[in-house]
């Protein structure tokens, strides 16, 4: 008889896996927002360095058994939800290409997403040293290596100092450039946001899961109810078990399936995992969403203006 030791843990939902490093990150007191700002050269760069070749190897590694309740998304495409891959570069270790769900919004500028902040700062290593981000590019609508409406530099990532000292809110606003003189809102269209969602409501979650079903090369989703968390109301609850990668994946309200619409009130921040030391794979059992509330939207306005 084999006994099998399980580690049950809360872990954000990034998927990491293992690649090269000039962004300036403007730090902001207490209760304001910190942005990374990336050079003309470095979204050069990154545009470069992410062939489809690296694209799909980003999840080939993945330890993450297949879901039993998310499913492939099979409707017509969710507007403005795409694929938003990056490289962590910690002092001193290998870098390592990672990659979250992102989701572009209304916005003045036409160039806004939103995704979780933990896809924006990667917080830091051992020695506490921070880890920047790298490389940061976004797929709107990637599909198994397909890149229908091409590849958008990241010019900036906006997230609330709160997030670099204390974990909340994880929350992010991703900023493009635009891609052949088209905005992101223009070439893949938008989602509704909001920052006043309360209450248990039936949400639509999508991400693009890094579990051995799919590698991070579909977009997969759970439609069930969610709750917030009755200890204090700064998480959505729910029982969808999509692998990393879904971090920072769209949580919408009255969302139609035939349309791919909805309104997003809450993205995926972390999941709670079951690791199986034996096999050396993990199972994700539930996840928890950010609250949008007024950091969220604070942050979003000044994502507009940058």
């Amino acid at each position: 008889m084999t006994i099998l030791t399980i580690r049950r843990t809360l872990v954000t939902l990034a998927a990491v896996v293992a690649a090269a490093a000039t962004a300036t990150t403007t730090a902001s007191a207490a209760g304001e927002n910190d942005v990374t700002a990336f050079s003309t050269a470095d979204r050069a760069a990154a545009l470069a360095y992410w062939t489809p070749e690296k694209m799909k190897a980003a999840g080939a590694d993945t330890i993450d058994r297949v879901e039993q309740v998310a499913k492939r998304w099979a409707g017509p495409e969710p507007q403005g939800v795409g694929r938003l891959f990056f490289t962590e570069v910690s002092p001193g270790e290998a870098p390592q290409d990672s990659w979250c769900t992102a989701t572009a919004v209304p916005s003045t500028s036409g160039d806004v997403l939103v995704t979780a902040g933990h896809c924006a700062y990667a917080g830091q290593n051992r020695e506490d040293q921070v880890i920047p981000i790298k490389n940061s590019v976004f797929v709107p609508g990637y599909d198994q290596g397909r890149r229908l409406h091409g590849v958008f530099a990241t010019r900036a990532l906006a997230f609330r100092h709160s997030y670099t000292t204390g974990s909340e809110p994880d929350v992010a606003m991703v900023v493009l450039d635009q891609q052949q003189g088209h905005h992101i809102a223009q070439v893949a269209g938008t989602q509704r946001i909001s920052f006043d969602h309360k209450g248990t409501t039936q949400a639509a979650i999508v991400g693009y899961a890094g579990s051995k079903a799919y590698f991070g090369e579909a977009l997969m989703w759970c439609d069930l109810p969610a709750h917030q968390d009755p200890a204090g109301f700064d998480h959505w609850m729910s029982t969808c078990d999509m692998a990393g990668g879904s971090s920072g994946g769209p949580w919408f309200d009255g969302f139609n399936r035939w349309t791919g619409d909805g309104e997003i009130f809450s993205v995926t921040s972390r999941g709670e995992l079951d690791y199986d030391e034996t096999t050396g794979e993990s199972k994700t059992l539930s996840l928890e969403g950010a609250t949008l509330g007024a950091d969220a939207k604070n942050l979003y306005e000044a994502a507009e203006k940058l």
